[in-house]
């Protein structure tokens, strides 16, 4: 003789009816008899769904920065802009197929090799294999770089 089953009962998740603590479903919501999938399949087919998603995104990000640079940036010149900046001459080349915009960085030294400043910018449209040249105020500086390095992504 089996002992009583002391677990507490459950709900159909259909339609509410009481049902045996190992059940889902009841056998009115259940007509056709049809085994129903266990926790672990259901668990396992959310991982399996999320794993597929990320797996899609990386893909299409990929895809979608396929041809994109990589681009190389080199100061034309630097001016005083008083009172306390300096205005950057940038060129900024994308070696890559598609059209794209660079983040640089420019790093500012004085005449013993110092960092002055450190400032990051994001180039305008640049089509593949195209270069272009625009301009960039970095404020702070009281005095005239001795020399500035551009280091594009």
């Amino acid at each position: 003789m089996r002992p009583a089953d002391r677990r507490p009962l459950r709900n159909c998740y259909k339609c509410g009816r009481q049902i045996g603590p190992d059940e889902t479903i009841c056998e009115i919501c259940n007509r056709a008899g049809m085994a129903t999938p266990s926790a672990t399949q259901y668990h396992g087919t959310i991982v399996v769904a999320i794993v597929a998603g990320v797996a899609l995104m990386a893909i299409a990000a990929s895809l979608s920065l396929r041809g994109i640079g990589p681009f190389r940036g080199e100061a034309l010149g630097w001016s005083r802009d008083p009172p306390d900046a300096v205005v950057v001459e940038l060129r900024v080349t994308n070696q890559g197929t598609r059209a794209g915009r660079a983040k640089c960085q420019l790093t500012v030294r004085d005449a013993s090799n110092l960092v002055l400043r450190i400032r990051s910018t994001v180039s305008p449209q640049v089509q593949g294999g195209a270069t272009v040249t625009f301009s960039e105020r970095i404020p702070g500086l009281a005095q005239v770089p001795a020399s500035l390095a551009v280091t594009c992504s």
